[in-house]
């Protein structure tokens, strides 16, 4: 029919073209097995995508398996000879405790990152409302993507104003102002995700960079946390937060604007913003994970290994 000017299908819904149409449980084991995957045991196997959900299992983590030169031949995805959807099974909940584990750890290195910037930039400008003046973040020449200067100030200016106005609707927030009349920014910084932080530390004065740098050394009875690592430190562990808490593959994740940071960078960063202590634990952790993979089959360290970018002699230095 015609619908102002433009043609428009009303026919039976069932007569148009479903690119993804559904698939059961068995259909999906059906075509993973016509793809060269071998199943020891499909009602285990129909139990496990039925609970952790079939894109997040096999299309998350089939790279590392994958013939290339089939599937680009075929056209569709063709498995390694001898591939067992166990080694699916076992990286999937290798992956799985291995964000359980990075995820407390970066929760830990942010809450002292933002607690350093707080506190420094406080020291500097002492009004309670300073953080809103746009004339308390460095110039446009001090900005290292200066293109994006403006707009990006305009943007966290905006973030902090919202909380200002309880936009998140926190009844802390709420108390606070009704009580006192202002927010401080140590109680607004309650509601800054760790990519809020980031910007924030990017668009400060130098005088608040040092002072950032020297009570996060203090706080991690460190030496001294260089400004430059500490850049870096916020520029990567915020995206690998981001995957960690949506649920997103990990172990051989990038990140950074080239997409080219991986585990390898992760654990650099750490090292910046984390205790001795803690980076030990951590790196420790990681190696009992990857014992109880490899006890269920050896083979699938070396391919976990080079997707993080390390070796096992990286983390047993950390310890």
């Amino acid at each position: 029919m015609q619908l102002g000017g433009l043609s428009v299908y009303v026919g039976d819904a069932s007569e148009m073209k479903n690119p993804k149409p559904f698939k059961t449980v068995e259909e999906q084991i059906a075509i993973l097995e016509s793809r060269g995957i071998h199943f020891s045991n499909k009602k285990d196997a129909a139990r496990f995508l039925l609970k952790e959900n079939y894109y997040a299992v096999v299309n998350g983590y089939k790279d590392a398996f994958l013939d290339k030169q089939k599937t680009n031949l075929d056209k569709e995805d063709r498995y390694i000879d001898g591939t067992n959807f166990e080694s699916f099974k076992r990286v999937y909940i290798f992956d799985k405790a291995l964000r359980n584990e990075t995820m407390n750890v970066l929760l830990e290195a942010e809450n002292a990152m933002k607690t350093a910037t707080i506190y420094a930039f406080c020291e500097v400008h002492g009004n309670v409302d300073e953080y809103l003046d746009p004339a308390c973040y460095c110039r446009k020449s001090e900005y290292k993507y200066e293109d994006y200067y403006t707009k990006g100030l305009i943007k966290l200016l905006s973030v902090l104003q919202g909380i200002r106005e309880n936009k998140p609707h926190k009844q802390y927030i709420k108390h606070y102002v009704n009580e006192h009349h202002c927010l401080p920014l140590w109680v607004a910084s309650k509601c800054l995700t760790f990519g809020n932080m980031s910007a924030f530390f990017d668009y400060q004065q130098q005088r608040v960079k040092t002072k950032t740098c020297v009570a996060l050394a203090r706080s991690l009875n460190k030496q001294v946390v260089k400004q430059k690592q500490l850049t870096f430190a916020f520029h990567v562990l915020p995206a690998f937060r981001n995957i960690c808490a949506h649920d997103e593959r990990l172990y051989c994740a990038r990140v950074g604007r080239l997409g080219d940071m991986g585990f390898d960078q992760l654990l650099r960063a750490l090292a910046t913003v984390t205790t001795k202590e803690r980076l030990s634990q951590f790196s420790k952790s990681v190696l009992v994970l990857l014992d109880e993979v490899a006890r269920g089959d050896p083979s699938l360290e070396s391919v976990i290994l080079r997707g993080m970018r390390i070796s096992r002699k990286d983390l047993e230095e950390l310890i």
